[in-house]
Order: C-alpha cells, then structure tokens, then sequence
C-alpha cells in the first residue's frame, strides 16, 4: 500500500511534533510506504493531486483544515462533472484526515476526533481494518468558473463571516471559534438592517425570491463552532443528496431565535414565535440554484471564494472514498438526538462523544 502525505504548514495547529507523531502511526500500518509532500501556496494540493488515480497512490493522507481537504477533492474529481462523471470513486484514492485546522468541519461531521493526535490514533486502526466509507461532492458552478465542496456552500451571512475571519487571520491571529461567534453577532444584526434577496430554486421548484440566508450543506451536522452541532438539516446523508436551509425573514425576535435554534438555544420559543413557517429545509437535493440582484459573498468548505450573483449547485453521490469510521448514526444516532434538544444537552453529548472517543482508543488493542 503506498499514501501520500500533503502537509499544509500554515495550518492552524500543525508543528513538527505532530508531524512525526502521524508518521509513527502511519509505519504501525503493515506494508504502508508513504512520502510526503508540502504545500505551500493556494491550490498547491490540487495541483499536486490532479490526475491522480489508485494506480499512483491508495491514500492521500490530509494533514491540514478542510481548506487543504477541499484542495485534494478539487484536484481528484478535475475531470468530472455531476453530469459527465469522471475516474468512479474505487478507481481513486482514499482520503485520509488527519484535521490540524481552526474548524475541521469535515472531520468533525465523520465522526474523526479535531484532535490531531487522536486522530492519527484512530486512523491507524481503520487503515488496518480497511475501513472507510464513501461521501458525495457538491459541484458548484459560478459564471465561468466550477469547483468541488464537501462540507457546505453558502451565500451572505456564512461567507461574510468567512471571509471577516479570514481577515482576521491574514493578520496572524487564529480563527478558534470565539472569534467566529464575535464576528457572527454584528453581522447578524447588519443583514437585519439591510438583507439580501436572495432567490433560491431547489429540482426545479422555487423555494423563495428574497431570502436572507441560504446554505447548501452535504454534511450534518456542519459547525464552526468546535464540537458543538449545529443541525440545519437533520436528514441530509452524506452519501446522498444535498440539504438546503433558507430563511424567509430575520425581523424581530424570531429572527434571533432561529439562528440559536440551530445551536439548541431557545428552543421553547420556536412555537409561539412559528419560527418554523420562515425556515425552509430540502434533505435530499439534487440541484440548488441561488441567484441575487446584488452580488453576495461566497464561500465553500469554509473558504471565501468571491462575490457572486448567480450559483449553479449540484452533487455527485458517493463520489469520493474516506478513511472513516462507518456511519451508523442513522436513523437513531447522534445527530438526531441532538436535533431537538437544547443546548445543554447538546453539550453534555459532546463532551460524552469527547470522552468516549478517548477512552475507546486508550483501551483499543487492535
């Protein structure tokens, strides 16, 4: 078996500790050869990835954020389109995350540790088992331009947010999820003030023609706030389709309670307020289509791309191969107990989700 290794130095919380402590465990995998590769400029891993096949390597091990993990897919599926499939997805590498980012989304949604170390832990033990499971891409096409996602695409709110922290951090300071939450609160009262109109069109039928906020998610639960989820759509399966959430209205109070709804604050005030008759929620879509007269802020797996005016969103199904623990959440896991629950109790899973991950591999043996 024979990995490549793409190391994103900038990375929020990569050292040279971690970097040795990954390769150990990646020589505890009988008969794995592996050379590694850094990248050092935007887009360097799709480069280093494109054309890539399972003849050249079995896996591309990720030690990055979802940034460098959104690199290699784009660079893997360069071929294809959602309606022109390219390499089928037993053709191509495995993609190994080892998350050293701010958010590591990606890996939080696979049930993978953020933890860097306990990550590399974990996947020595898939990597000898062979286990891993197959997620779909997103494809989204904005004028001339086409690129792959896996965790989320969003116009306004998201990408603003985004694209603030990514100011943020091109003047050194970390993007650790206080700094999201800050950064969150002014802007959703400056989208109140003054929100987009954003239309959304979801297989063919449209949704709305002035929304705030739409967010096209492929994974669930999707969060930049470390391990507590954030559920926009609780059916949404990462092999399948794509969920969209959009909101009719920010105005007044329920506006404020539909963006703590989605984190379990406030959830006694979602009947008196009908909170739910301004959400609109798609778990299985095919095809999502945004467009608004002004141009908005774009985002995709957490990066901010550009302004925009028009989105063309589409998903391949079980697209890509990852190392990664086999869902079995659904129907009745993690991400649907925690759906309606508050806050509280979305904490106490998390740090009960924390803790067992940690016991299960101090106790592993295999």
């Amino acid at each position: 078996m024979r990995a490549l290794i793409i190391s994103n130095p900038n990375s929020t919380s990569i050292t040279d500790g971690l970097v040795r402590c990954v390769v150990r465990s990646l020589r505890a995998v009988p008969g794995l050869r592996f050379h590694t590769e850094y990248t050092s400029h935007p887009g360097h891993a799709t480069e280093l990835t494109r054309g890539m096949t399972a003849k050249d390597v079995d896996y591309i091990v990720c030690l990055g954020g979802d940034g460098t993990v959104n690199e290699v897919v784009n660079g893997l599926m360069d071929d294809a389109t959602p309606t022109a499939e390219g390499i089928p997805p037993h053709q191509l590498p495995a993609i190994v995350i080892i998350p050293t980012g701010s958010a590591n989304v990606l890996a939080g949604a696979l049930d993978i540790p953020r933890n860097p170390f306990d990550a590399a832990r974990l996947t020595t033990r898939l990597l000898r088992k062979g286990e891993m499971r197959t997620i779909s891409a997103g494809y989204a096409k904005f004028g001339e331009s086409a690129r792959w996602f896996v965790v989320n695409a969003g116009a306004g709110l998201d990408a603003d947010v985004i694209a603030s922290v990514e100011a943020v951090r091109s003047d050194g300071k970390s993007a650790k999820p206080i700094r999201y939450v800050r950064t969150i609160l002014p802007m959703w009262n400056q989208i109140r003030l003054d929100p987009p109109q954003i239309r959304a069109e979801v297989d063919g039928v449209e949704m709305g023609t002035n929304l705030p906020i739409a967010v096209v998610s492929n994974s669930n639960p999707w969060t930049f706030l470390g391990d507590l989820p954030v559920v926009t759509n609780p059916n949404t399966d990462m092999g399948g389709g794509l969920g969209f959430f959009g909101v009719r209205s920010l105005a007044g109070l329920g506006g404020i309670v539909i963006a703590a709804n989605l984190g379990g604050a406030l959830l006694p005030l979602r009947r008196p307020l009908h909170v739910q008759e301004r959400e609109i929620r798609e778990d299985n879509a095919a095809e999502v289509v945004l467009e608004s007269a002004r141009p908005l802020k774009f985002q995709l797996d957490g990066e901010y791309i550009d302004e925009v005016s028009a989105i063309r969103i589409a998903v391949s199904s079980n697209a890509i191969k990852v190392v990664a623990p086999v869902d079995k959440r659904h129907p009745t896991g993690f991400v649907k107990s925690v759906t309606d629950k508050p806050i509280s109790v979305r904490l106490t899973a998390m740090l009960q989700s924390r803790l067992i991950a940690r016991l299960r591999l101090a106790f592993s043996r295999d």
